[in-house]
């Protein structure tokens, strides 16, 4: 009974103050995610600060404009990209048979999803916008928490965990540092997978001759590195539409190069993966195959935890056997 009372209290004095932070930090997303962009962004105003002695109000200043001038050209990009491709996309639209295209049997196989992916598109596209000024003012709070969250780390890193329990503080201590490797192990991974990718597409839009090469395949690689996108969110429609067109061996190409893309990507992504955590390849395969079919597409972004933990079991398992 007594073990009981103590473990009720426990969890009362714990877990409980605990699992209310969490949902509140979920509810006030923009600044959780400022207080996190705050940790994992101290390094850089640190660097600023100690190795250009610049004052720390104004490292900390540079390190928001920055982050959202990197976010602001990325975004500007995309948008003028998307701008450039209208009028392509419109040019070669124009030149499709339509006549004879509602009795291809690609279409006639598309046709009620494109309805419905359209239609989807639309409304959110509808909804996003009237959405906009809450997504303003979503972005002005982050940026002015990720101002102060970077003041407070410049005092104590960790200054945030002075609002959990104190004998929770050293769990979360443990798992920052373990977030803060995977998050960096994450970063390397994907960015030499964004180097291969924009690599292959773009000798391959240059060996079919397609117009600025380079630069679509940079959009295009950008796009894969974002999580639950990826190449063929434009490689297929492309694909299709030279089908539509009577373009077979162009189609066949576009075809190939979006699946050798594909395996040459994952086979890559397995073997780095596999050496970061020391997992065998044919683990990573598995475990992230594993992870996408469990929970979705948001199992990409939890993969490297996955395989932290895998780790983390075969040296138990082997411990344990000994």
């Amino acid at each position: 009974m007594i073990t009981l009372q103590l473990n009720k209290k426990d969890f009362l004095s714990q877990w409980v103050p605990f699992g209310i932070i969490i949902l509140i930090s979920f509810v006030a997303y923009p600044l959780t995610l400022a207080i996190i962009g705050g940790y994992f962004l101290f390094p850089v105003t640190n660097f600023l600060h100690k190795k250009f002695k610049i004052p720390v109000f104004i490292s900390v200043l540079l390190t928001v404009i920055l982050i959202l001038s990197s976010f602001l050209m990325i975004l500007f990009f995309l948008i003028q990209t998307l701008i450039d491709l209208i009028p392509f996309i419109h040019e070669h639209v124009v030149l499709l048979p339509v006549m004879e295209i509602q009795n291809h049997p690609i279409f006639t196989m598309f046709e009620g999803k494109f309805q419905t992916l359209l239609n989807k598109l639309l409304n959110d596209l509808l909804l996003n916008v009237t959405h906009l000024p809450s997504y303003f003012f979503e972005i002005f709070l982050f940026s002015i928490g990720l101002f102060f969250s970077l003041i407070e780390s410049i005092k104590d890193r960790e200054w945030f965990l002075v609002y959990f329990p104190k004998k929770m503080r050293n769990l979360c201590h443990r798992a920052l540092l373990k977030s803060s490797t995977i998050i960096n192990q994450f970063i390397h991974v994907e960015f030499k997978l964004f180097i291969l990718t924009f690599i292959l597409i773009s000798i391959g839009f240059s060996i079919l001759g397609l117009h600025n090469p380079i630069k679509y395949a940079f959009l295009i690689s950008l796009v894969d590195s974002v999580p639950f996108l990826g190449t063929g969110l434009i490689l297929i429609p492309l694909c299709i539409y030279f089908f539509l067109m009577e373009m077979q061996m162009v189609g066949t190409i576009v075809l190939l190069l979006y699946l050798f893309v594909q395996l040459t990507r994952h086979i890559v992504e397995s073997v780095l993966w596999s050496s970061t955590t020391q997992i065998k390849a044919v683990h990573v395969f598995y475990l992230s195959a594993a992870a996408i079919l469990i929970f979705g597409f948001i199992g990409i972004l939890f993969s490297p935890f996955i395989y932290l933990f895998a780790h983390k079991w075969e040296s138990f398992t082997k411990t344990s056997s000994q």
